[in-house]
């Protein structure tokens, strides 16, 4: 019983003395260059999955632009009498839902970049203020 709360405090203690030690090194100088080096490293990440989101976004949209057109085209040649003000409209209605789409999608995007700003922030690593252009 003795040895077990001996081993538990000296388990507590080497615990305690490499928090304190990593707290010393996080404050100091080369601390501080791992720190800045850290959030460097987040923001890249941030920013490379940004970019790829960008870039499968642009994919998605034009898929399902080209689905829609094809699919109103393929509506269009059985009814060749239609008004064609109707194919317009509905080939309108189309790209205003996938234009809302992209839009709603990059404020998701902006809201998640920014709530994660706010965490790198709170937990001391500061980052940059990388921006998707």
């Amino acid at each position: 019983m003795k040895n077990e709360t001996l081993s538990r405090a000296l388990f507590f203690l080497a615990g305690a003395g490499a928090g304190f030690a990593l707290a010393m090194y996080l404050r100091s100088d080369k601390g501080n260059d791992l720190r800045e080096q850290i959030s460097e490293h987040l923001d890249d990440l941030l920013q490379d999955l940004g970019d790829r989101v960008e870039d499968q976004l642009g994919d998605l949209v034009s898929n399902l632009t080209t689905a829609a057109v094809n699919g109103l085209q393929q509506m269009a040649q059985p009814a060749a009498e239609a008004e064609p003000e109707a194919e317009n409209s509905l080939r309108e209605d189309v790209q205003e839902a996938l234009d809302d789409a992209e839009t709603n999608f990059e404020n998701g995007m902006d809201k998640a970049r920014a709530r994660l700003m706010q965490k790198f922030a709170a937990a001391g690593l500061a980052t940059g203020t990388t921006q998707t252009p």
